[in-house]
């Protein structure tokens, strides 16, 4: 192999290797931004909510109903959409650049304004995305499980 050659394929080798590395130590960071958002749900914690949300969200529920960012934070904060509890179980993240796709089960409990409480039991896809350091969730779809 020409000396030319084997520089490319090392140079590539290090670059996969590299990118690799990169994704695995991401997956906490993901992660931990899921928590977070979890706890803010559970608060209705309009700055934390803001914060970890992308300004250009499409928050898809369960029924159908599809919020941005500031319908979103706002019934959260409001109380008109209310989480008393929100269990997460067999979650899976996969990240290809500065995308992250989130699924996970989610079961909890909402007692909405105008509503008696109520258990859920939901599939959840959430769309994850690297803006600087920061993960904001640029895209969330429910369904009932």
């Amino acid at each position: 192999m020409k000396p030319k050659n084997l520089y490319f394929a090392l140079a590539l080798f290090l670059f996969v290797n590299l990118s690799l590395i990169a994704q695995d130590k991401a997956v906490p960071a993901v992660e931990k931004a899921v928590e977070e958002l979890r706890e803010a749900m559970l608060n209705g914690d309009r700055a934390k909510l803001t914060s970890l949300s992308s300004k250009k969200l499409t928050y898809g529920h369960s029924n159908g109903v599809i919020e941005n960012q500031e319908d979103f934070v706002q019934a959260l904060a409001s109380g008109d959409s209310n989480f008393t509890s929100i269990n997460l179980s067999e979650q899976s993240v996969d990240i290809s650049g500065n995308v992250a796709l989130v699924r996970h089960n989610l079961s909890g409990t909402t007692h909405n304004k105008g509503a008696d409480p109520a258990d859920v039991n939901l599939g959840i896809l959430l769309v994850w995305q690297k803006e600087g350091k920061s993960w904001k969730l640029l895209a969330r779809q429910a369904f009932k499980r």
